[in-house]
């Protein structure tokens, strides 16, 4: 069973195995975060590894269970397992204005148009995210949420926030930037909704004050997180905008 394991004082990081399709699998994580309220969990993993998530929840809190889950946003692999953490604990489910039609099921990622080929492309194989769940607050950047300011980070989603820990210095990014084959990239582009705001947020994580940069795909980037994004910054300009994955 996996388990949580400390990153920095005050966040804790759950490796889990996403099944894309057939025996693919992609690493996604899931976060926990200490306060003086309690525990913040960000992301909650997909629905095929939900009741590992609910179990190393319980061992990591002593059964305490968050009182929040924070989205960074609403991607099947992100949120898919929020409704087992609900039926266990009842936290407060958080996350910017932009993915709540998302999230109460108001609509899906599949309807939403968008001028990337790719996107338009590939939300056809998007599976469809049916979630029903009630948001209790909308995350607007800016605000301060579990002793994290929230970073609005749109592009791969409209909503897509990372959270920012300033007394750990540590940047939760979510599909920001990824970092697999021991190097950071663009989330892919066939579940980017607009590639150029993509691009735009990872400048915008260039401007922050960290340095462990805590991508959901991916091993974590410590102590030397924000000069691999400045470097990762570097090799991104003057490159075209994606067309693919």
């Amino acid at each position: 069973m996996p388990e949580f394991e400390f990153i920095s004082e005050h966040i804790l990081r759950l490796e889990l195995a996403w099944k894309v399709v057939g025996p693919i699998t992609t690493p996604v994580a899931a976060w926990l975060v200490r306060d003086r309220e309690g525990w913040s969990l960000v992301d909650s993993g997909p629905p095929e590894t939900a009741d590992q998530v609910v179990a190393a929840v319980a061992r990591a809190t002593n059964g305490q269970g968050p009182v929040r889950i924070l989205l960074t946003h609403a991607h099947y692999d992100h949120a898919g397992g929020v409704s087992a953490l609900l039926q266990a604990w009842d936290p407060a489910l958080l996350c910017h204005r932009e993915e709540v039609p998302i999230v109460t099921g108001l609509t899906d990622y599949r309807r939403l148009p968008s001028n990337s080929s790719a996107y338009r492309l590939g939300r056809l194989f998007l599976r469809r995210t049916r979630w029903s769940y009630p948001v209790a607050r909308d995350l607007e950047g800016g605000l301060s949420v579990g002793g994290m300011a929230v970073i609005h980070l749109p592009g791969h989603t409209a909503g897509h926030v990372g959270l920012l820990h300033p007394a750990d210095r540590a940047m939760i990014c979510g599909d920001a930037v990824m970092h697999l084959g021991g190097q950071l990239s663009l989330p892919f582009g066939i579940a980017t909704i607009d590639p150029q705001t993509a691009r735009a947020s990872v400048r915008r994580l260039g401007e922050l004050d960290f340095i462990h940069l805590l991508p959901s795909h991916g091993p974590p980037v410590l102590a030397r997180g924000r000069e691999a994004i400045e470097y990762f910054l570097s090799r991104l300009e003057g490159q075209a905008e994606p067309t693919g994955w």
